[in-house]
């Protein structure tokens, strides 16, 4: 059992704790971690004779966890992404608002304790979802390693990726470029096809960008018009547009 806790766990919160480990399709060895991974400080500090701690070091750990899995996931699912860009997305994954989404998919505020002052606030907010997901990843490290981890957190990088990647398509940042060009220079951007590689269903284009000697970006995409928005995004940054 936990250190941090001085507590027989009641028959109702056991059956509590494995519903919690059904809906993440978890298995516990340490089953007091996952109940701490839930005990907010509000909660503890009504209880201090049983409690020693909350759940606050479990986040902690958990912040890193997420960190390093996300980095790593990024890493290998886009093996042609500058530092910039990666760094951009990982900051998007790893975000209060993306994994306190997470955390109400597996209904994690139903199973935080939180003290009196806490409960009167009413619903848990944004920030409490997160740090219990958090506390939830630092848990599920002790108890099982790294690899249970990347197994749970895999299929939801998978998601926001692809979320990420739609937002970004409905973006047209050539237009935005286009209308700069003619409004500053009294010019088109021209566009030229740098190189096309690849078998037919998995081609890789790369687009340049320039107006005449103002600024040139490059960038790449599985089809044309998607490394023409790229470079097109690229070169607004150039230009501290974005």
């Amino acid at each position: 059992m936990s250190q941090s806790i001085r507590i027989k766990l009641s028959p109702e919160r056991i059956i509590s704790l494995k519903e919690l480990q059904s809906l993440t399709n978890t298995s516990f060895k340490d089953v007091s971690l996952l109940h701490l991974a839930f005990v907010h400080r509000s909660f503890a500090n009504e209880d201090s004779d049983r409690y020693l701690s909350d759940n606050e070091r479990l986040e902690f750990l958990g912040d890193s966890v997420l960190g390093i899995l996300a980095a790593e996931y990024l890493y290998k699912s886009l093996p042609k992404g500058k530092e910039g860009i990666l760094a951009k997305l990982k900051s998007k994954m790893v975000s209060a608002p993306a994994i306190a989404k997470l955390a109400r998919v597996y209904r994690f505020p139903d199973f935080l304790l939180l003290g009196k002052g806490e409960k009167e606030k009413g619903e848990v907010n944004l920030n409490l979802q997160a740090d219990c997901f958090e506390a939830f990843l630092g848990a599920l490290y002790l108890d099982q390693g790294l690899n249970s981890c990347r197994i749970f957190l895999t299929p939801h990088f998978q998601t926001m990726e692809k979320k990420i990647e739609s937002a970004e398509e409905t973006k047209d940042y050539k237009t935005i470029l286009q209308e700069y060009c003619q409004k500053k220079w009294k010019k088109l951007p021209e566009y030229i096809l740098l190189k096309e590689e690849g078998p037919d269903h998995d081609k890789e284009f790369s687009v340049s960008v320039s107006c005449e000697n103002h600024f040139q970006t490059t960038g790449d995409g599985k089809n044309k018009r998607r490394a023409e928005q790229m470079a097109a995004k690229a070169a607004l940054r150039v230009l501290n547009l974005l």
